[in-house]
């Protein structure tokens, strides 16, 4: 499945990254994937040109991770009570706007963000989605007073914070979440290990993993072996134009944990950490479950099940469950 901007988010994006002609965007998109690499440092101060091409080859992707974890928590808990979310470095509201649709109408969106510099456009993002969020211009720090929701989201927000500073604002976080806690960060070992410890401080203060995690075990995965997976994002045509782009899509890899006050709803014994490795007659999937991780090999001969392996997907529960 190739994740897609909603059509209002798309035409909004595409008015705001119109503005600037198109070789100075490639350049801003080149400087920032570079960033992203580890190849440059990340400017504290933004120009137009660089929130636009973060638009056009960020935030596709960064909203679709989003989309993913928000999915899950909705598997998890129910969602129609939730009244308010606290988004902490927000930027343009990414983590929101993914929500849209899973959350009552009249839910309070609260976007805490360092750099006011991306107000404007975040207010007609959300415009086009139907919100109207209170903003708060504050950088995230352990010193930092959050006033509690039901909801806290911290996307991309931590592994830009010093290391010292991570288990603060954790419990801060926490603290603040009356329901639930959703961080995501990228998909790497050094970002894992973030989530990893995020986890284990919550669950050590009475919280719940409820996703990825099907159980509230100690976590099996190491910085050698990872837990992330990807979403398939689709490009748009401002997306190809400003990477220099021939393929139509890309993957997007991330490390995510949804931590509940409640226990969540158990629908599934295991995950698949890892992509399957389909071979002629039989499907390997690597699971995580409460007694840690463990392989299955599905063969031909099981036909119902057989079926459902070569479906199966890289991050997604097992055995599968309807919807």
């Amino acid at each position: 499945m190739i994740a897609t901007l909603p059509t209002p988010l798309l035409a909004a994006i595409e008015a705001e990254t119109s503005t600037v002609p198109a070789p100075r965007l490639r350049e801003a998109a080149e400087a920032l994937s570079g960033a992203y690499r580890g190849k440059a440092a990340l400017k504290a101060a933004l120009t137009a040109a660089d929130r636009a091409a973060y638009l056009a080859v960020r935030f596709p992707s960064t909203f679709a991770a989003a989309r993913v974890v928000w999915d899950q928590l909705a598997r998890a808990i129910p969602l129609a009570n939730m009244q308010s979310v606290l988004d902490v470095g927000a930027g343009p509201g990414t983590a929101s706007l993914a929500a849209h649709g899973l959350l009552s109408d009249m839910a309070r969106y609260t976007w805490l963000e360092r750099d006011a510099g991306w107000r404007p456009a975040a207010d007609r993002l959300a415009a086009a989605m139907g919100l109207k969020p209170h903003h708060r211009n504050a950088a995230l720090g352990s010193s930092l007073t959050l006033e509690p929701h039901d909801i806290v989201v911290a996307a991309y927000a931590l592994n830009e914070l010093p290391k010292d500073a991570h288990a603060n604002v954790v419990d801060a976080l926490w603290r603040a979440a009356r329901r639930a806690l959703i961080l995501i960060e990228p998909g790497t070992p050094a970002a894992f290990e973030i989530v990893r410890t995020a986890r284990e401080s919550v669950l050590g203060q009475g919280g719940h993993a409820a996703a990825p995690c099907t159980h509230d075990a100690l976590c099996p995965m190491s910085r050698r072996d990872w837990c992330h997976r990807p979403v398939r994002v689709a490009r748009t045509a401002v997306h190809r134009g400003a990477k220099h782009a021939q393929l139509g899509f890309e993957d997007e890899k991330l490390s995510f944990v949804v931590l509940t006050r409640d226990p969540p709803a158990r629908t599934t014994a295991s995950r698949i950490v890892r992509k399957p490795i389909r071979n002629a007659g039989h499907v390997h999937l690597d699971l995580c479950a409460v007694d840690g991780l463990e392989r299955t090999t599905v063969t031909r001969s099981d036909r119902d099940t057989y079926r459902q392996a070569r479906d199966a997907e890289w991050g997604g529960i097992w055995p599968p469950q309807d919807d």
